[in-house]
């Protein structure tokens, strides 16, 4: 048993839980009737997903969050390349960028795009063989290094402009936390309205994630004399690429 197997064993101990919550525990108060709801509220079609994504461009200004739209994989795929020739690194040197281990950023093929322009682009994922605890190093190392990260989005509320992302395997936080630049791309049929629909969502999901994290722009705190500064605890700046084809 790890150190965190081992901590998270006293804190169930605590708690009167022999196992890990799962979703049926995990949200009991909420009444049957009002889950079905959400979910069936969920069910969109373009029209009115267009009208959220509207929501979601009003509400993402007054967060210094980004957003870019784009047709296709290909337009998002252009416009991150873009971005990644003309941001500089925050303290100098190479240029690398990292990315989760995702079917639809693999889409965007931006190792590719970006070969001919000395930017290294890696994937947050283990070697084959590799164990857990060197893994997790060297992909801390490449985080460190990276001034790109690159994450998909498992959806967005569109009134509050925050993205969920569900950790897992090859979707690591560091990947959103670490780098100074936070790119995130999220298909049109990802976005809902509010966060009690995202819930609803997470609840129906088949299996829970072992933590997610909700993002709303770039990191910011104001804890010296009320000045307003971003990338204190995280990114300094914060793109989200919504696919609208």
């Amino acid at each position: 048993m790890n150190n965190e197997q081992y901590f998270l064993k006293r804190i169930r101990k605590a708690l009167g839980r022999k196992n890990a919550p799962d979703a049926g525990t995990l949200f009991s108060s909420r009444p049957q009737d009002q889950l079905e709801g959400l979910l069936s509220r969920a069910d969109r079609n373009r029209a009115e997903r267009l009208e959220l994504l509207a929501l979601l461009q009003q509400a993402a200004g007054p967060l210094n969050l980004t957003l870019h739209l784009a047709e296709d994989i290909t337009e998002a795929a252009q416009g991150i390349a873009d971005l990644a020739r003309v941001s500089d690194t925050e303290w100098g040197g190479d240029k690398h960028v990292l990315m989760h281990d995702d079917a639809l950023l693999h889409a965007l093929d931006l190792p590719g795009l970006l070969a001919h322009d000395h930017i290294t682009v890696d994937v947050a994922r283990f070697n084959p063989g590799e164990d857990e605890l060197s893994g997790k190093q060297r992909l801390r190392d490449i985080a460190e290094k990276a001034y790109i990260g690159v994450t998909g989005a498992d959806w967005c509320a569109a009134d509050c402009a925050a993205i969920a992302l569900l950790s897992g395997p090859g979707h690591g936080r560091a990947v959103s936390l670490v780098p100074s630049i936070h790119i995130a791309v999220l298909p049109l049929d990802r976005l809902v309205a509010d966060l009690p629909e995202g819930y609803a969502l997470l609840e129906n999901h088949k299996e829970l994630p072992a933590s997610f994290t909700f993002i709303s722009g770039p990191s910011k705190t104001a804890d010296i004399e009320a000045e307003l500064v971003h990338g204190a605890h995280g990114p300094r700046e914060m793109h989200l690429f919504v696919i609208t084809g």
